[in-house]
C-alpha cells in the first residue's frame, strides 16, 4: 500500500512539474506578445505626435497665406461685386397655377388628372 502511494505521489509530482513548466512558458510567450503590443502602441503614439506636429506646421496661417499668394491669382473683393436681392432675377411664375399651364409647369404625374376606371 505504501509503495502504491509512493508511486502515485511520484506520478503526481511529475505531472505537476510538466504542467507548471508548460504554464510558465505559455506565460512567457504571452508576456512577449504583450511587450510587442506595448512597443507597437508606443510607436503609434510617436507617429501620432509627429503627424500632429506636421499638421500644425502645414496649417500655420502665415504659411498658408504665402502659398495662396504664390499659387492663387486672387484679388480683393470690390463693393461693386456684391449684389443685393433686388439685383437678382426672380424665377418665372405661372399666374394660373391650377389651370392647364399650371399642370404643365408641375410636370410628371402631378399634372395628370385621376382616371375613373381601371385600364
Amino acid at each position: 500500500m505504501i509503495r502504491f502511494l509512493n508511486v502515485l505521489s511520484f506520478i503526481l509530482v511529475i505531472t505537476l512539474s510538466v504542467v507548471l513548466y508548460n504554464v510558465k512558458y505559455r506565460i512567457d510567450a504571452q508576456e512577449d506578445v504583450r511587450a510587442k503590443l506595448q512597443q507597437d502602441i508606443l510607436n503609434e503614439e510617436d507617429a501620432i505626435r509627429v503627424l500632429r506636429a506636421e499638421h500644425s506646421y502645414l496649417t500655420q496661417p502665415d504659411r498658408l497665406q504665402a502659398l495662396a499668394d504664390r499659387h492663387l491669382q486672387l484679388a480683393p473683393l470690390h463693393a461693386s461685386q456684391i449684389a443685393t436681392f433686388d439685383d437678382l432675377p426672380m424665377p418665372p411664375r405661372d399666374e394660373d397655377f391650377f389651370g392647364p399651364a399650371g399642370r404643365q409647369a408641375l410636370g410628371g404625374y402631378a399634372g395628370i388628372a385621376p382616371s375613373t376606371g381601371v385600364q
